[in-house]
This record gives structure tokens, sequence and C-alpha cells, in this order.
């Protein structure tokens, strides 16, 4: 009798399981074609526009440029770095 109780709570756990993991993808699927609807008309470069921004105020430079990289030295390590782990 024991073994029919237990088969019948694995049962249902399942089904709820199944049931909580099927909601969810719904939910995400509404949440991602509402939010698409939403960014309809956004710009799409804005996101760019607003990181070359922000690397070009960090640096000093004009507006638009990307920050340059730090020089290499001679053993593939930053210059200016006060120490390099790769040798």
């Amino acid at each position: 009798m024991l073994e029919v109780f237990r088969f019948a709570l694995f049962a249902v756990r399942t089904f709820f399981g199944v049931i909580l993991i099927l909601a969810l993808y719904a939910a995400l699927w509404v949440f991602v074609k509402v939010h698409s609807a939403a960014m309809g008309n956004v710009d799409p470069d804005a996101a760019l526009r607003r990181v070359t921004s922000y690397n070009a105020q960090a640096v000093g430079q004009g507006e638009g440029k990307i920050a340059a990289t730090p020089a290499v030295g001679s053993r593939g390590c930053a210059v200016h770095a006060v120490a390099c782990d790769r040798h």
C-alpha cells in the first residue's frame, strides 16, 4: 500500500513540476513579446554611442573615439602594468 502512495506522490509532484516549467516558459515568451513590441521604435545604436562617448570622456579625447588599448612590452605584458602574470 505504501508503494502506491509513494508512486501517486511522485506522479503528482512530476505533474505539477511540468506544469510549473511550462508556465515559466509561457511567462518568459510573453515577456519577450511585450519587450520586443515596446522596444520596436528605439534606436538600435544608442548603446554603442553611449559606450564610445564614455570611452572618449575617460581618455580625454574627442567625441566618438574609442579608448586605446595599453601598449604591449617586449614580453607581451602591458608596459605600465605593475606585475605580469604571464612570465
